[in-house]
């Protein structure tokens, strides 16, 4: 089934008026009382490490994740400090939360709950690539910070796959930095193809922040990320031992 024609993109101006109007508002504040009463029912945790890596920062800044799970982008912005969280944008692909010009109300709700409850707005991977790049700088020259993740899809088998250099443009225009991020434990939460969350522990990890050399090309800056964010899955979920360490008692060397 070929994919529907797309809208034009809005700009940093009408994603900033999309976020703030009352309807996006009201909707928040039921959505996240909702989620907030789920995850107490369900007694799901979560908790960072590397929130310095965030608090040490001056100004705006992008969150560069792995993405496995529908569920990585609530956590990460409720595990962020302070008014962080609702002062950052999500770029969401736009080829399935954006609007088409084709009428479609599923795709509608979608792309309105998403705008309202996350601060999510369209961003094109094909054919507005460049008017979206330009859209999240605007937004991070505005004030906002941005999270983005850089695979351009969300990991099916939950390996996560290659970064696009799209990370690095984004970061010479805004001229911010970029957090390594890493996120384990969204697919317990929500798994792929489920809509109800169930309990589960997340953690979050935040790295050094980095910002592209002068002469750096895009590439190697996506890679530059994209090993940083390996790095933090190694701290992580680290290797466990082939074998027990105390060959006399083999418990010891059991991984908790």
């Amino acid at each position: 089934m070929s994919t529907p024609p797309q809208a034009t993109l809005p700009d940093a101006d009408a994603v900033e008026r999309r976020f703030h109007s009352k309807r996006a508002l009201v909707l928040r504040a039921v959505i996240h009382l909702a989620l907030d009463t789920l995850k107490w029912i369900l007694d799901v945790q979560w908790k960072a490490e590397g929130i310095e890596n965030i608090t040490s920062l001056d100004g705006p800044f992008i969150l560069a994740s792995n993405h496995s799970s529908h569920a990585d982008t609530h956590v990460l912005l409720r595990v962020l400090p302070g008014k962080h969280g609702s002062n950052t944008a999500v770029a969401a692909a736009y080829d399935y939360f954006g609007k088409t010009t084709k009428p479609s109300l599923k795709r509608s709700w979608i792309q309105f709950a998403s705008s309202a409850g996350w601060h999510a707005f369209g961003f094109d991977r094909n054919d507005q690539s460049i008017r979206s790049l330009r859209t999240a700088s605007r937004l991070i020259r505005k004030g906002w910070n941005l999270l983005l993740y850089p695979e351009g899809t969300r990991s099916r088998s939950g390996k996560m796959g290659s970064f696009k250099p799209g990370i690095a443009v984004i970061a010479r225009l805004s001229r911010c930095p970029v957090v390594p991020t890493f996120v384990i434990g969204g697919r317990d939460l929500l798994k792929q193809g489920r809509w109800f969350p169930r309990h589960a522990n997340v953690r979050v990890y935040f790295g050094t922040p980095l910002i592209p050399h002068k002469d750096q090309r895009p590439e190697d800056f996506a890679a530059e990320v994209e090993q940083a964010v390996r790095d933090l899955m190694a701290q992580a979920d680290p290797p466990r031992p082939s074998s027990p360490v105390n060959v006399a008692n083999p418990v010891s060397g059991s991984v908790n």
